[in-house]
Parts: structure tokens; C-alpha cells; sequence
């Protein structure tokens, strides 16, 4: 019992921490400040590994993400994307070409 306690405030507060990146990168972005390519990949790091640490989960994230994009542009993320293409801060990045090892893509 104790143990799902700690369990459930250490999810909450990863949550909360997550939230906090994700406020002031999307609010330093709504200012017009470049996003350094380091901040955006360590977020987006912290965020994996929460993912492979099983305290949240992909959709709970994007979830998360969706919800303070629009608390600090008032407009979902399709949206913004929509209106400004280069702006939007995160990709996703296709790893596939990964997939195959590098002696055999550098052939």
C-alpha cells in the first residue's frame, strides 16, 4: 500500500515536471525565442523516459502536451501546425532508416 503511494507521487510529480518543460518551451516559442535544438531533445528525452520507465505512456503525454499547447496559444497543436508549419517546435523523428545497420546503409 505504502509502496503505490510513492508509486503514484512520483508519477504525479514526473507529470507535473513535464508539464513545467513543456509551459516554457511552448511559452518561450509564443515570445518568439528560438528553441535551442538541445532544449527541445532534452525534453524530449525526458519524456522517453518516462515512457520506457512505465510512469506514463505515449498517448498520456501527447495527451499532456496537447492540453498546455493550448493553454498557452489557445489553439491545438493541428491548429498551429496548420498556421505556421515551421514553427512548431517537435517533430516526430522516423528512426526507421536506423533499422538497418550502418555497414549495410554505408554500402
Amino acid at each position: 500500500m505504502q509502496q503505490e503511494i510513492q508509486q503514484e507521487r512520483f508519477t504525479e510529480k514526473f507529470a507535473e515536471e513535464v508539464a513545467r518543460r513543456l509551459r516554457q518551451l511552448f511559452a518561450n516559442s509564443k515570445l518568439g525565442m528560438q528553441i535551442p535544438v538541445v532544449e527541445r531533445h532534452r525534453l524530449e528525452g525526458f519524456m522517453q523516459a518516462g515512457i520506457y520507465l512505465g510512469i506514463n505512456s505515449k498517448t498520456e503525454l501527447a495527451q499532456l502536451m496537447e492540453e498546455i499547447h493550448i493553454e498557452v496559444f489557445g489553439k491545438t497543436i493541428a491548429e498551429h501546425k496548420a498556421e505556421a508549419p515551421n514553427a512548431w517546435v517537435f517533430e516526430e523523428i522516423d528512426y526507421r532508416q536506423f533499422d538497418t545497420p550502418a555497414y549495410e546503409r554505408n554500402q
